[in-house]
């Protein structure tokens, strides 16, 4: 199954599974971002992101520039590990690990969650 079927089965079953007033928020949320006009101003696939500089999940720096000088980089940017869809990618992204480094890539999944969350999102 592909990461467009997951996502697309998840949709579903939230459709089905959560309290109408919760998909009415979400989809206000969806309609304010893209009324924000924010998408047309992010980074797309093969764009040049900007150099810099984040702690990894053990507090050691990690440079944008560093990983670029090494070969290509991946970036992923999740919520947290309570973001079921964001879990789903990053599942995604760890079945195709091995195409990764064979085109001698490096991922890095960028999140707002703290190193100690962040620990247990890469263990799991």
């Amino acid at each position: 199954m592909t990461l467009a079927d997951e996502l697309a089965a998840r949709q579903k079953q939230g459709a089905i599974n959560l309290p109408q007033d919760t998909q009415d928020m979400y989809q206000r949320a969806l309609a304010a971002l893209a009324e924000s006009g924010i998408a047309e101003h992010a980074l797309g696939e093969g764009d040049t992101a900007p150099d810099f500089e984040l702690p990894d999940a053990f507090g050691d720096p990690v440079r944008l520039s560093e990983l670029l000088g090494k070969g290509p980089v991946i970036l992923s940017f999740y919520r947290g590990q309570w973001c079921p869809f964001c879990n789903l990618e990053l599942q995604a992204l760890e079945r195709a690990m091995a195409d990764i480094e064979l085109a001698g890539a490096t991922l890095v999944a960028i999140s707002p969650n703290k190193p100690d969350i962040t620990m247990s999102t890469v263990e799991k």
